[in-house]
């Protein structure tokens, strides 16, 4: 059987890349290596002569001791025999090439045969080389997610308004982390098929996870919509519930869940999600509205008594304080006025009164 163009594009690949193994193989057996081996040897040698010449006139200076001069003088003895050791390798390796020849031909042999004997037990030589369409042209539950995407992205240039194609790209972005396309891909089937709240809810839950799973503004306004929709929309409620959850109202959110778990079907997938919310938040402590709320009535019960005691100072610059947390600027200069007329007179307490209200403009 005569080869393709492309089977002898490939062979000769294969041949390229064999020729530049062996000559990155062959390459230290040359001449020259074992040469510069040999001349890097015998500057060696000569280095550390010369060394032990110079510990025998530093000992005649008196330069060193001699107990210093003798472990010096081992030193470097050690180190000359390496190198000598290295010299006579090198000159071997130099003097006689046949060790050279014979390895760069066993090399040449081996190879190339190693190769081949590896490709043919473990390759397929025998099988028919198919084209990308032909190998795209399967069943699509026999495809993997990569290639399933690829088919129905070709499918949907052709046809962008298809809306099963649409329906069944998102998903498949989604499962695999590519969630600003589910969003989009969500989109586009509004666009072909009209907006439902399923739909809206999927697209919001694709924005959901793309902001690492905060429900922000978009994806809030998909699900608010699509519980307009359809207020039993389950994917809706959970994340509106999450909103609610991250808006500090714990009680909503719980409210929220307790209804779509009463009209849930026992067998939802989602039922078990939602009920580990509920746990996690009847756990949690008090939410950020709550506190606030508490706080507000701390600070009517301290602003109340310092109308009966507006002689304690302290109080009164607490109360500053906490009416600057509450953002009540209006009500905080109220209370610098009241504070200063209780201690008319009073420099040290108008000092102090003073420096709270340079806070307020901080």
């Amino acid at each position: 059987m005569l080869l393709s163009a492309n089977d002898m594009l490939i062979f000769i690949a294969f041949a390229v890349l064999t020729g530049v193994s062996l000559w990155i193989l062959l390459r230290p057996l040359r001449a020259g290596s074992a040469l510069s081996a040999t001349d890097r040897s015998e500057g060696e040698v000569a280095l550390y002569r010369d060394q032990l010449d110079e510990i025998d006139r530093d000992l005649e200076r008196g330069v060193i001791a001699p107990a210093e001069a003798e472990a010096a003088r081992i030193e470097v003895s050690r180190r000359l025999l390496a190198a000598d050791e290295e010299r006579s390798k090198a000159h071997i390796a130099s003097s006689d090439p046949r060790w050279r020849k014979a390895t760069a031909l066993l090399l040449v042999i081996l190879v190339p045969f190693l190769a081949l004997g590896i490709y043919l037990a473990e390759g397929s030589p025998g099988m028919e080389g198919q084209s990308f369409a032909e190998r795209m042209a399967v069943p699509p539950e026999e495809l993997p997610l990569e290639g399933l995407v690829i088919r129905i992205e070709r499918h949907l240039k052709k046809q962008p308004d298809d809306l099963r194609g649409w329906e069944l790209l998102a998903p498949v972005y989604l499962e695999l982390g590519r969630y600003e396309e589910a969003a989009n891909a969500w989109t586009r089937a509004m666009m072909a098929g009209g907006v439902s709240a399923g739909r809206l809810a999927a697209r919001g839950e694709a924005r959901v996870l793309a902001d690492d799973g905060a429900v922000g503004p978009a994806a809030r306004q998909d699900f608010e919509k699509a519980a307009e929709l359809d207020p039993a929309e389950p994917r809706a409620q959970y994340f509106l519930g999450l909103a609610e959850i991250e808006a500090g109202d714990r009680d909503a959110a719980l409210s929220r869940w307790n209804k779509l778990l009463a009209s849930a079907p026992e067998d939802a997938a989602w039922v078990p999600s939602v009920r580990a919310r509920i746990a996690a938040a009847e756990r949690s402590p008090a939410v950020p509205q709550a506190e606030e709320a508490m706080i507000r009535g701390m600070v009517e019960g301290l602003a109340a008594r310092l109308e009966d005691s507006p002689d304690d100072l302290d109080g009164w610059l607490r109360l500053v304080r906490s009416y600057k947390v509450l953002n009540e600027q209006e009500k905080a200069r109220k209370a610098i006025a009241s504070a200063r007329a209780a201690f008319a007179g009073d420099e040290a307490a108008l000092a102090r009164i003073e420096e709270a209200e340079k806070t307020l403009a901080d």
